[in-house]
C-alpha cells in the first residue's frame, strides 16, 4: 500500500515541479470562473464470465450561468443557481474489465464519445466533439470495512473543431464540428484515490448505506500541450450511496472540479482562467445487468400418479 502512495506522490511532485502553474508565461491576467452544475452518471455493469465484465457509462451534464465570462465585456445570463439551465456535456463510455484476483483489475475503453457545450457568452454557445480510448488499471485493498481503490487511467483524446451551435441542445452538435486536426490530439493521465465505507454492514450488499470519497488529479501531455497546461484539473467527490436492490445502487453528493484553462489552444475554452465548478452529482448503478436475464432454476416436481 505504501508503494502505491509513493507512486502517486512522486507523479504529483515531478509534474507540479515542472511548472504546470507557477512557471507559466501568460499573455493576460488569470481569473477564476465560478459555476454550478448538475452531473448525472448511469452505470451498467454485466458479467461475461468469472474474471471478465463489461461496463457502460452514460453521462449527462448541465450547467447554470457562471458568475462572469472569460474576458472583460463578456455577457452571461443571470441564473446562477439553475444547474439544469444550459447543456454542458453528454458521453457514452464503454469498458471491458479483466480481474484476475480481488486486488487488481485491468480495463480498456475501446472508444468513448463526448459532446461538450460552452456556457452562453454574448448569446453564443460553442460545441466540441471528442473521441478517446483508454487503458486503465485499478488496485484494491480492504482494511476492515474500509475499501481503498487506486485507479490509473491513460486517455488518448481526439478533439473536433470548436463550432458555434445554434441548434441547442442536440447531443451530437453541428456537422461542421466533426473536423479533427492534429492540434486537437493529446494524452491525459488520470490518477484517482477512492475510499468507500459501508455504514451498516461489513460490505456493500442489499440494504447497505455507504459513504464514498475520492480525489483525482489529471495531467495532459502531447506535442501541442504547453507547459502551463500539463496540470489539467482536479476532482474531489463526497457522496452518499444506498444499495436498494440486490443489483442496483443510487448515489448522490458533491463534486468539486478545478479545471485549468491557461493559454488555451485548439479545441479548448478561450482565455487564461481557472474554472471552479461546484456540482450536484447523481449516479444510478446496475451492478450486474446480465442477472436480469438469467432464468431461475426451479426443481421439477414429478406428476402425481
Amino acid at each position: 500500500m505504501k508503494f502505491y502512495f509513493k507512486v502517486i506522490s512522486s507523479i504529483v511532485f515531478v509534474l507540479l515541479g515542472n511548472n504546470p502553474v507557477n512557471a507559466q508565461n501568460t499573455s493576460s491576467k488569470r481569473d477564476n470562473v465560478d459555476n454550478k452544475m448538475f452531473w448525472f452518471q448511469g452505470v451498467i455493469i454485466g458479467k461475461i464470465c468469472p474474471k471478465w465484465t463489461y461496463h457502460l457509462d452514460l453521462e449527462y451534464r448541465r450547467q447554470a450561468d457562471p458568475e462572469h465570462g472569460y474576458k472583460m465585456g463578456d455577457k452571461v445570463g443571470p441564473d446562477k443557481e439553475g444547474v439544469f439551465k444550459n447543456p454542458y456535456q453528454y458521453a457514452i463510455r464503454p469498458f471491458i474489465h479483466y480481474q484476475p484476483n480481488e486486488h487488481i483489475r485491468f480495463s480498456l475503453s475501446p472508444l468513448t464519445w463526448f459532446g461538450s457545450y460552452t456556457f452562453p457568452v454574448n448569446g453564443k454557445t460553442y460545441y466540441t466533439p471528442e473521441f478517446r480510448w483508454s487503458p486503465q488499471v485499478t488496485f484494491y485493498k480492504t482494511f476492515g470495512r474500509l475499501q481503498i481503490h487506486q485507479r490509473y487511467r491513460l486517455e488518448f483524446r481526439y478533439f473536433g473543431k470548436r463550432t458555434e451551435d445554434t441548434n441547442l441542445p442536440d447531443p451530437t452538435g453541428p456537422a461542421s464540428s466533426y473536423d479533427f486536426a492534429d492540434q486537437g490530439r493529446h494524452t491525459r493521465l488520470r490518477v484517482l484515490l477512492r475510499a468507500v465505507i459501508p455504514l451498516n454492514s461489513k460490505k456493500i450488499e442489499k440494504g447497505t448505506h455507504y459513504i464514498m470519497t475520492s480525489e483525482e488529479l489529471m495531467f495532459k501531455f502531447g506535442k501541442y500541450v504547453d507547459n502551463a497546461n500539463i496540470f489539467d484539473q482536479s476532482r474531489f467527490y463526497l457522496v452518499y450511496g444506498y444499495k436498494f436492490h440486490q443489483e442496483m445502487r443510487f448515489e448522490i453528493g458533491y463534486l468539486n472540479q478545478v479545471a485549468f484553462r491557461l493559454n488555451n489552444g485548439y479545441g479548448q475554452l478561450p482565455g487564461n482562467n481557472v474554472d471552479l465548478n461546484n456540482n450536484l452529482f447523481v449516479s444510478y448503478i446496475i451492478d450486474d445487468f446480465t442477472s436480469f436475464f438469467k432464468k431461475e432454476n426451479k426443481e421439477e416436481i414429478p406428476d402425481a400418479k
